[in-house]
């Protein structure tokens, strides 16, 4: 039987007060994913390493079968994979957040206050010396690669989206490199009364997953944005469908993705699908747009999804729990929806 997978990104979360004590998936009007629970049934748990803290990285591996001791420490050589930019065994490297700062604050890790544009203009006048190699991913997602034999000092991580509040002159004690330092002052800059910076962490380096067709002798296909997972699929050799509107955020094209997904369900045995925006929305700290949110993907996604497919096995979760209320990666469990769709 064929499965499609549909994993929204930092969906889970736990009761929030505002929402009358219930979670976002719970207080939302989801007659899809109501439909799915009704038919099928509905578990929780949690899929990041113990000895991890919970990211996409580490649990959707994890969901993909990946064995613990072959899960990369961080992502930016993934991110590099999916950008089509290789490096090689000598070189390191780095996810490069375009972040904001008040009051000697770090504010936002996704260089809050700027379109995807102005970012994008900002990431074409950044400045590099020959130690350095900096690539504008998409938004505020930059990545810097550097030699293995430049790297002074080894770097802490200190991801920007678990540190917002932070005082920037923590997060700037564990850069002790002199390149990176270097970097990090000539690209600092202030629009509208709001300072700006790029700031390296997640040091990682090249790296081969296993393919899922070797762990599961399945074919698979994923139809997804984010730069991660389009890394983790073209390193584990997972089929890749363009799309055209698609955005990692909650202003993606989410029937586009449904009629993606149902176009792939015919040719392979697993399809995954992977929406973003939840997430995106939840680190912005959005309680209402999370809920809106999953309201959308459950009216123009699920419903459509479901609603044209035949003796399929559908699951829906959550990767990692996502808090809308304090924007960070929490350890708490997420929720599985499973069920077969039959004639």
């Amino acid at each position: 039987m064929k499965t499609i997978l549909i994993i929204l990104d930092g969906a889970s979360e736990e009761k929030i007060k505002e929402l009358n004590n219930m979670t976002p998936l719970e207080f939302a009007n989801t007659p899809a994913l109501d439909k799915l629970i009704k038919m099928g049934k509905q578990d929780r748990r949690k899929f990041f390493p113990h000895n991890r803290i919970p990211d996409s990285l580490c649990c959707i591996l994890s969901i993909l079968g990946v064995d613990e001791s072959l899960i990369p420490e961080n992502r930016a050589y993934l991110e590099l994979l999916a950008a089509g930019i290789e490096i090689d065994n000598s070189e390191l490297a780095l996810r490069c957040n375009l972040v904001s700062i008040e009051n000697n604050k770090l504010s936002s890790f996704n260089g809050q206050g700027l379109s995807a544009e102005q970012m994008s203009e900002y990431s074409k006048k950044v400045i590099t010396d020959n130690k350095l190699k900096f690539y504008h991913i998409s938004d505020y997602r930059n990545i810097l690669v550097i030699n293995k034999n430049m790297m002074e000092y080894k770097l802490k991580n200190m991801p920007p989206h678990e540190n917002v509040g932070e005082p920037i002159e923590k997060l700037l004690s564990n850069i002790k490199d002199h390149a990176l330092n270097g970097f990090i002052r000539q690209n600092q800059f202030s629009l509208n009364k709001k300072d700006y910076m790029f700031y390296p962490w997640g040091v990682s380096k090249k790296t081969k997953l296993p393919s899922f067709y070797e762990l599961h002798k399945k074919s698979c296909s994923c139809v997804c944005k984010a730069e991660i997972l389009k890394g983790i699929c073209k390193s584990m050799e997972i089929a890749l469908p363009k799309l055209n509107y698609a955005t990692a955020d909650v202003n993606t094209n989410l029937k586009e993705k449904a009629n993606a997904v149902l176009n792939e369900i015919k040719h392979y045995d697993l399809v995954i699908a992977h929406i973003n925006g939840t997430d995106e929305v939840s680190h912005r700290k959005d309680i209402m747009g999370k809920v809106k949110f999953i309201e959308k993907i459950d009216k123009e996604f699920i419903s459509l999804v479901i609603e044209n497919v035949k003796n399929t096995k559908v699951i829906v979760l959550s990767d990692h729990q996502t808090s809308s209320v304090t924007g960070n990666h929490e350890k708490g469990f997420v929720d599985i929806i499973k069920t077969i769709i039959k004639e």
